[in-house]
């Protein structure tokens, strides 16, 4: 098995993305943390020779993305070249739009075509399909999970992004869904979890509940080539991105 990669999610660090000047600032950053690899996510829209340059400068390859749902439905083609140039096979979407929540499993079931249909036409391009989860999914719609009812009716082609806190959150085992995913994720998300009355709270990895070694074994065993840290809300979030990098390189 191959030792996965471990690195950021650049959607952690979006307040110090709004514009190209940015970026090779926080690159360099990220490099410094001791980061392998980025996810390209919730950061401004730039020349993608230009993003590539600067992950090649910085020795951080961009391992997979998030992309809006209307580019990925209009806009495939010019989002395919892209990612050509930025050496990046895996296109992911973040969060299943609202359009599809609102009936029960029909909704979710042209949901499930659409992801469907992107994977094929991606795979000719020897691209991935790729999509996140948060909480909503691990609900029950006619007696069904819906990402239960997500991995039977999608293409095997679309693969997944398994978020370890949002799949905690929900009250499922992110260990369990990894390994359900085998074959069908190459990129993991970390962010640990403790609780704080009902609440579950979003924390840095090694300081929560969560058994990393472990949920890093199982989705080595998956597959997975990368497992990026990503922390939606953080105070500090350079700090809590050290942090969390030093752990795993301290157990993993």
């Amino acid at each position: 098995m191959t030792k996965i990669r471990a690195g950021v999610q650049l959607y952690t660090l979006r307040r110090y993305l709004k514009s190209p000047k940015d970026v090779p600032v926080v690159f360099e950053k990220v490099k410094s943390l001791g980061a392998e690899v980025v996810q390209v996510s919730g950061m401004c829209r730039m020349d993608a020779t230009e993003l590539k340059k600067i992950a090649d400068d910085n020795g951080l390859p961009i391992c997979i993305t998030h992309v809006p749902y209307d580019r990925l439905l209009n806009d495939l083609p010019a989002l395919v070249a892209e990612h050509k140039i930025l050496d990046c096979r895996h296109i992911g979407i973040g969060m299943m739009p609202g359009e599809f929540r609102k009936k029960g499993l029909d909704d979710i079931g042209r949901f499930c075509d659409f992801l469907s249909h992107t994977a094929e036409a991606l795979a000719a391009e020897g691209m991935t399909m790729n999509y996140h989860n948060h909480n909503f999914e691990f609900k029950k719609i006619d007696g069904q999970t819906i990402y239960d009812y997500m991995l039977q009716n999608t293409d095997p082609r679309v693969q997944f992004i398994p978020d370890t806190f949002w799949i905690k959150a929900a009250g499922a085992n992110p260990e369990v869904y990894i390994n359900k995913l085998s074959g069908r994720v190459n990129t993991v998300h970390l962010k640990d979890y403790s609780r704080l009355g009902a609440l579950g709270i979003m924390k840095p990895i090694g300081e929560g509940t969560l058994d990393f070694k472990h949920i890093l074994a199982v989705s080595e065993a998956a597959k997975a080539e990368n497992a990026v840290v990503e922390l939606d809300f953080s105070r500090r979030p350079y700090e809590d991105l050290q942090r969390s990098l030093d752990y795993i390189k301290s157990i993993y």
